[in-house]
């Protein structure tokens, strides 16, 4: 029935300071906007990233989850700190990856991600 993740939505109380962390912070490049600017898609490989603000749409602390997968971890932790973002989880190792979770000014939970090589 289900094939593939069409995207994944984060909602956003304020369209403008969304876009400010999204592009400048974690330095997304917008593709696809609409509803004059409330919706803001982010291309990333094969997965869309909607950032949206409506009324019927809030965000929560407890929503959904986006890891972001990088090429160096400890490099981008650094650079997010050195930009204000505080970590609520920091770097932890599992069996298969590292990842440190953080927060979007709404309070959605992000998380960076590296996998370890197979």
């Amino acid at each position: 029935m289900i094939k593939e993740v069409a995207f994944i939505a984060i909602a956003v109380s304020d369209k403008e300071r969304a876009r400010k962390f999204y592009q400048e912070t974690l330095e997304l490049k917008p593709g696809m906007t609409g509803m004059d600017g409330a919706w803001v898609e982010y291309d990333l490989g094969a997965t869309t990233i909607g950032v949206g603000c409506h009324p019927a749409w809030q965000p929560s602390r407890d929503g959904t989850t986006v890891a972001f997968e990088v090429d160096d971890i400890d490099a981008d932790i650094a650079k997010l700190k050195e930009r204000g973002v505080t970590f609520d989880m920091e770097k932890m190792e599992t069996p298969v990856c590292w990842m440190a979770q953080f927060r979007d000014p709404d309070g959605n939970k992000l998380v960076l991600h590296k996998r370890k090589a197979k």
